[in-house]
């Protein structure tokens, strides 16, 4: 007589299948359904071979029973492990990058734009427009393109693409970011050329003459006022901090009028990080410079994703740092092995017996003011990028490692829905890895740091982060898109819809403009609590 598999075997691995494919998916319903299955395909497989046990003359199925048991507690495990990321923060939402970027492309795309020729376009921002021929022109850092920069100006205060552009010219511009290059509204470096399309300095909008810029693309903070609001907090704590302006950008086809279909939204253009008297005011590092002090500085490094391409450097507790400055390809093998053991001997002392002494330990080798500053100006928002990706580091010629300048803002603020990011209440930097920049937990261990840092936020509180003050530059600044917005939200129609990690999701630009604001209030209220009950990060 042949042997029938047993249907509680079937049963279990159906079960237990299932709930693996369920965690894979990683969607939070389907989480929560796949941990239940487990246990239940465990108990339909133990089950299964009792059954098979006592009746093994005609039933068959022990290793098909085995099997789902397992694959259940597999699922099941993996659901809790991912949806425990979720809410503690070990979970990385850019994982889920991919299974989103078809749906934001069709969003994004579903609303086009009129395409009559467009010859009397105004606005309240300055306006660029990029004129690229069909065929592309490169060169070894992006597209050559003819750029007209139309400022405001006039009693009406307003930029017109009649009047003459303020500058005319050739740049070259290339896509930037990391997990925003697969976001459909693309940020932009830009360089400014001469007529030989070499890199020249031009003030743009008012801004210091400069040859290197960014267009970012503001599309994850659909108030667009994060990363400008974090700026100019920044620059008035003392801080260098990247000058912005609000523009309006077409790029548009040179062969083809002007029209709306070229319009791509509201951007910021800001000042890129480099070297300069106007920008990171270190010192010139030269490749001749290969001993002391020369070698000793300027440095900016970067610490960032580890996937991210380009020479750079670790150390047993940190990194990988990116060198930008010097360049990549510049930088000299005895200028990275100085920087590099320069970091290596700040762990020592930080992590040392003796790390609170002034003359040996940490503050030897780290300037204390800045990094309270960049612990304060990441705290109150909590950027869940902050000491983590795109966390800029410098160091100058006889002087220590700074913090800063402060860049991508746009998960911070409550837009964020991992590392506990959405929430007013909790302290960021006890999400940090042991590779990141988390120095913040050993250098509390310090009385003396502890009450610096402690002093440095109450006085904050009495002027630039006064929640009040900070809304009202919020107000400002929603004041000075309102019109603009408009226009954006018409080209990429997202309110009302989630983007990569937002939490918040308003259905309207004055909904996520007013939900930043309370956010910040109960954000500095929660903060002034704990101070107040001496548990101060």
């Amino acid at each position: 007589m042949k042997k029938k598999v047993s249907k509680l075997a079937v049963l279990s691995m159906i079960l237990g299948g299932t709930g693996v494919f369920f965690a894979l998916l990683r969607a939070v319903v389907l989480l929560v359904v796949a941990i239940p299955l487990g246990p239940a395909a465990l108990l339909s497989g133990l089950l299964a071979i009792w059954v098979i046990r006592r009746r093994s003359a005609t039933l068959r199925g022990t290793r098909l029973a085995i099997w789902g048991a397992c694959l259940g507690i597999i699922g099941t495990l993996l659901s809790m492990v991912v949806l425990a990321g979720m809410f503690t923060g070990q979970f990385d939402p850019d994982q889920m990058r991919q299974q989103q970027e078809g749906r934001m492309q069709r969003t994004a795309s579903r609303n086009a734009m009129p395409g009559e020729a467009l010859t009397n376009f105004t606005s309240n921002l300055p306006i660029i427009v990029l004129q690229t021929e069909k065929d592309g022109r490169s060169r070894r850092n992006g597209t050559i393109a003819r750029a007209q920069f139309f400022d405001i100006k006039g009693d009406a205060h307003r930029a017109s693409i009649k009047e003459k552009p303020d500058h005319e010219g050739l740049i070259s511009f290339h896509p930037r970011g990391n997990t925003s290059l697969h976001l459909p509204k693309h940020s932009y470096t830009l360089h400014t050329l001469d007529a030989e399309t070499n890199q020249t300095k031009i003030g743009l909008f008012g801004l210091p003459k400069e040859e290197d810029w960014v267009l970012y693309a503001s599309f994850e903070d659909k108030t667009m006022i994060r990363d400008v609001l974090a700026f100019q907090l920044a620059n008035k704590m003392g801080r260098y901090a990247p000058r912005t302006r609000y523009v309006e950008l077409f790029q548009q086809d040179a062969s083809e009028p002007l029209s709306m279909r070229h319009y791509s939204g509201v951007y910021v253009l800001m000042e890129k990080i480099k070297r300069g008297k106007e920008r990171v005011n270190i010192a010139q590092l030269k490749a001749e410079d290969a001993s002391e002090p020369e070698i000793t500085g300027g440095y900016i490094l970067k610490r960032d994703h580890g996937e991210d391409g380009g020479k750079r450097f670790r150390t047993e507790r940190g990194g990988p740092y990116f060198f930008v400055y010097p360049k990549p390809e510049e930088i000299t093998a005895e200028q990275r092995a100085w920087i590099t053991r320069y970091f290596k001997s700040f762990e020592a002392a930080l992590y040392g017996p003796d790390f609170a002494d002034v003359k040996t330990g940490y503050a030897a080798f780290l300037e204390v003011d800045a990094f309270i500053d960049a612990h304060w100006l990441v705290e109150l928002s909590k950027n869940v990028d902050g000491f983590r990706y795109s966390s800029f580091l410098t160091k100058d010629r006889g002087g220590k490692i700074r913090p800063g300048p402060a860049w991508d803002w746009n998960r911070s603020f409550g837009n964020a829905n991992y590392y506990g990011g959405w929430q007013t209440q909790g302290w960021y930097s006890s999400n940090l890895r042991p590779n990141e920049i988390c120095w913040y937990d050993r250098l509390s261990e310090d009385p003396a740091f502890l009450k610096r840092c402690n002093a440095r936020w109450r006085a904050l509180r009495k002027n630039i982060f006064d929640p009040a003050k900070i809304n009202a530059t919020i107000d400002q600044l929603a004041r000075e898109l309102e019109e603009a917005q408009q226009r954006n939200f018409q080209r990429w129609p997202i309110l009302g819809e989630q983007i990569t990690s937002n939490h918040y999701v308003g259905q309207t630009y004055r909904d996520e403009v007013q939900w930043l604001k309370k956010w910040v209030e109960r954000r500095i209220a929660w903060i002034d609590n704990e101070m107040g009950e001496g548990r101060a990060r």
